[in-house]
């Protein structure tokens, strides 16, 4: 498809009037009159005919299997036009339907023929994206004509949660805290797994020293214990209205989910099962517990299809529902958010049942801009009351999150940047003290 340009449409306007003046003045001078709009129609067809045909344009673009929520990825598309001589810039853009950030048009150029585009895209969240049509145009040498062709695609892909990140912070997490791939680390504590005897050394605690077989042997000998294993770790995710709300370009689920499939890897590497499950007014799935080698393939599959709901989370009905189907102790990692005082009423009362059987941690992410608006110095009095109202309802949540943890529940309210390595110190603490 050729088109006018801009500059091509400008001259023909300016040229009307000007015929117009000249027509009126010279009524015999027609042709005259025609001189300049017949230039910008000699001027778009000498632009049309040094232009390389569409049927000329080869490109190959290769849609990708997936992408990946909040990690941009990068595509490379040549572009060959056979037969054209010189420099020739071409642009294109990419038609994407679905959860992936505005991007604009990308320029290539093309040098003799060949050249290269690099395209950029941004998912927002998880989801699906749908790859439709290719757009490329160019234009001639005095910019009178654009040539635009359109490939279509016809592509669907699916957008998940980045494992690649996951596994690089659990390795980067442990390599910090010195513990090895296979987590078989002697760490002592009461309730903990008996691994064998060794001798005395300065710094042992005194408790684990065994006296018959020190007797027996004529040397002391202590007690060394590991981490017990086979423990139950069910990660339960509110996919509520509030969770859909974005925290530093993605949504509170978005984080809360690569938060837990860090906690996932981390607990399949240690031994334990791990589970799931999705809730928000009705309880939507549960992944009983597994800890299978091919199990995190699982567990990515099943937070994948978590979906975002603009519905206000029933916690009586849904944390009832999770109690009802596990029939061990487990440890419970319950990633929500919790908005007004009777929510917040209902939620501490949920867990305080749920606390009286499992082992419970609470973790959730306070709203940046509440922060902000907090801690910004007043100027007029409409930024004083959204500074008062943002002050009070960081005091009603210190609040809240102070009588979840008086219920005897591990809460964990910080950035989304911090919340994955904060919840794997507070994991492997509940494993050494052997609270499970």
């Amino acid at each position: 498809m050729i088109l006018p340009t801009p500059r091509c449409a400008v001259t023909v306007a300016c040229s009307v009037p000007i015929a117009a003046v000249v027509l009126s003045a010279m009524p015999d001078s027609f042709l005259a009159a025609l001189y300049l709009p017949g230039l910008a129609l000699v001027l778009f067809l000498y632009d049309v005919a040094k232009s390389p045909p569409a049927s000329a344009l080869e490109t190959e673009f290769t849609p990708p299997k997936l992408l990946y929520a909040g990690t941009p990825e990068t595509f490379r598309i040549p572009v060959s036009l056979p037969g054209h001589a010189g420099e020739l810039r071409v642009r294109m853009l990419l038609e994407v339907l679905g959860p992936v950030k505005d991007h604009p048009s990308v320029q290539a150029a093309v040098l003799d023929g060949e050249g290269e585009a690099e395209l950029e895209l941004v998912p927002r969240r998880r989801g699906g994206a749908s790859f439709r049509a290719l757009w490329t145009s160019w234009r001639g040498p005095l910019g009178f004509a654009e040539t635009r062709v359109s490939r279509p695609l016809a592509y669907d892909c699916e957008i998940v949660q980045d494992v690649r990140r996951v596994h690089g912070e659990a390795l980067a997490f442990l390599s910090r805290e010195g513990a090895s791939g296979a987590l078989t680390l002697p760490v002592r504590g009461e309730g903990s797994e008996f691994e064998n005897l060794s001798e005395y050394r300065r710094g042992m605690d005194n408790r684990f020293i065994d006296w018959k077989r020190s007797a027996r042997h004529r040397r002391l000998l202590a007690k060394e214990f590991r981490m017990e294993r086979n423990c139950r770790v069910v990660l339960g995710f509110d996919t509520g209205r509030l969770m859909c709300e974005p925290v530093g370009g993605l949504p509170r689920l978005d984080h809360f989910v690569r938060a837990g499939l860090l906690l996932g890897w981390l607990s399949l590497r240690s031994g334990d099962l791990v589970g799931s499950c999705g809730f928000d007014s009705n309880f939507r799935s549960f992944l009983s517990p597994g800890r299978t080698p091919s199990f995190f393939l699982k567990l990515q599959r099943f937070t994948s299809r978590l979906d975002y709901r603009a519905e206000e989370t029933n916690f009586t009905l849904c944390l009832t529902e999770l109690a009802s189907r596990l029939r061990h102790r487990s440890l419970v990692v319950l990633f929500t958010e919790f908005g007004e005082s009777a929510g917040a009423s209902l939620l501490l009362d949920c867990l305080e049942l749920l606390s009286r059987r499992h082992l419970v941690v609470f973790v959730s992410t306070p709203d940046p801009q509440t922060a902000r608006l907090a801690a910004k110095a007043p100027a007029d009095y409409r930024s004083m009351a959204e500074s008062v109202i943002a002050e009070g309802l960081m005091r009603d949540r210190a609040v809240a999150l102070e009588r979840v943890s008086r219920l005897g529940v591990w809460s964990l309210d910080l950035p989304p940047a911090e919340a994955g390595a904060a919840l794997l110190n507070r994991y492997l603490t509940i494993k050494q003290r052997g609270l499970l």
